[in-house]
């Protein structure tokens, strides 16, 4: 009898580290795959985003081509953002796709003789990770925090004000 005593003692040791492995493994695995899952969440999030940021500038080039028709058209930049959205002929160009996001903001009296660095067009919230989308006169387009934002508009501004010395 003692025998068999020690017998069960090595089956049953032998079968906690056996099913103490398959435990481990199981564990590893579902871990391994929740990690995955949130790497591909958090890939898909940032794809998102970069579609959300490459839509935002591809209205805003577009606003920009439409700003270059006006002025060769009309000999100047136009007088006002409804001007703009008129000759556009849509306002669907002037908004962000992001949830909630306003209207981008025009900022008239300007001329292509201002500083190039002077801002056209904006988004007034940063809605590209805490960002938002400028196109300077220039014509070039560009990702600026709130702080850069203001103050970029507000050189723009003191720029046009200067002008109308």
């Amino acid at each position: 009898m003692a025998k068999n005593c020690g017998g069960t003692i090595i089956n049953i040791i032998v079968g906690v580290i056996f099913f103490g492995l398959i435990g481990l493994s199981l564990w590893w695995v579902f871990k391994t795959a929740g990690q995955a899952g949130h790497e591909y969440s958090q890939a898909m999030i940032n794809t998102s985003s970069k579609a959300s940021v490459i839509k935002c500038q591809t209205n805003l080039r577009t606003i920009w081509q439409n700003i270059q028709i006006y002025a060769t058209t009309n000999g100047d930049l136009p007088a006002s953002q409804q001007e703009l959205i008129n000759f556009s002929g849509t306002t669907q160009l002037f908004h962000c796709d992001e949830p909630n996001a306003p209207d981008y903001i025009y900022i008239p009296g300007q001329s292509d003789d201002m500083p190039t660095t002077n801002v056209l067009l904006y988004e007034p919230l940063p809605v590209h990770n805490r960002q938002s989308s400028v196109l300077y006169l220039s014509g070039q387009i560009e990702l600026l925090s709130p702080e850069e934002l203001r103050e970029a508009v507000e050189a723009t501004i003191l720029s046009i004000r200067q002008r109308g010395r």
